[in-house]
């Protein structure tokens, strides 16, 4: 009969551990650098980069920020309408257009993004480097069919956050895409030097009234001629009524002046009735706005 009270140790040697194969990390390619807003068709093509630096592009529309990426929430009044979120959302062709006036207001990741020089030069690389005129088809199509009542007419009369929010950011695709890529002439994204401009905070604010965004008072953006330009892409867009953009570009034009001088921006736009064509120049919450601008000078 076996003795339990005492311990008998296996002294032999241990057996060999497993192996373990890591995966390769997936192989990126070095982006040459650029002074042009990007353009290219979809299908995974190399996006060129236009920040003056090599920066490794994503491989995978997975790794980039994408629209609502925490959550919508439950709180809609027609249960189609969240439906319709979700059909969009994880449409293959919407995520491919990975827009950027969605991103600012929706996306933590773009959020996060915007606090790493590399990071945000992939995701504007990834947003400029569409089919520009198919993605402007796209957004412009759902913001007519978000309006219906089998889609979120109701909610969107009722003034839903999510809702308004997804609404605004489809009307404010095409001036957002021409203003979010431009660059200087050191080929650096505009977007990216007002976002991590240390001494003028502010500077990013612009970007967000083709939203319905007014521009918080004491905003004291970079004087500068990318500034101009961007104003002045959506001074053209302004003049459409059926935008965001009509009822805060002047106010924020005559701040910008102000601080600026006289004439640096024009202040005025003739407002047409109709949702035309939208034309642009030249390429070269109040609260959140302030904690955007907070949490990158912190961070950066």
């Amino acid at each position: 009969m076996a003795d339990w009270s005492e311990l008998v140790y296996d002294r032999s040697e241990a057996p060999p551990a497993p192996m373990i194969l890591h995966k390769r990390a997936q192989a990126t390619s070095t982006l040459p650098p650029s002074i042009t807003e990007a353009s290219s068709t979809f299908g995974g093509s190399t996006a060129s980069s236009a920040t003056g630096i090599s920066t490794a592009s994503p491989t995978s529309q997975d790794v980039l920020p994408t629209t609502f990426d925490s959550s919508i929430g439950n709180n809609f009044t027609s249960p189609s309408c969240p439906a319709f979120f979700q059909s969009f959302l994880t449409d293959d062709t919407f995520k491919q257009c990975s827009p950027l006036s969605l991103l600012l207001q929706t996306s933590n990741g773009f959020f996060t993004a915007e606090t790493s020089p590399v990071r945000l030069a992939q995701t504007l690389d990834a947003s400029c480097s569409v089919n520009y005129t198919m993605c402007a088809s796209v957004m412009a199509s759902l913001a007519q069919s978000i309006q219906l009542t089998s889609h979120c007419g109701r909610d969107l009369q009722m003034q839903n956050p999510t809702v308004m929010q997804a609404y605004n950011g489809l009307l404010a695709y095409q001036p957002v895409f021409h203003a979010g890529c431009l660059t200087d002439s050191d080929g650096n994204y505009c977007f990216a030097n007002a976002v991590q401009n240390k001494t003028a905070p502010t500077s990013s604010y612009i970007y967000y009234l083709p939203l319905g965004v007014q521009l918080p008072a004491g905003t004291s953006p970079a004087c500068n001629t990318c500034l101009q330009q961007t104003m002045t892409i959506f001074g053209n867009a302004a003049g459409n009524k059926s935008l965001p953009l009509s009822m805060d570009y002047t106010p924020a034009a005559q701040q910008i002046d102000i601080q600026c001088g006289p004439q640096f921006v024009v202040a005025s736009v003739a407002h047409t009735s109709s949702a035309g064509t939208l034309s642009f120049g030249p390429s070269i919450g109040v609260a959140m706005m302030a904690l955007v601008g907070l949490a990158i000078s912190t961070l950066a």
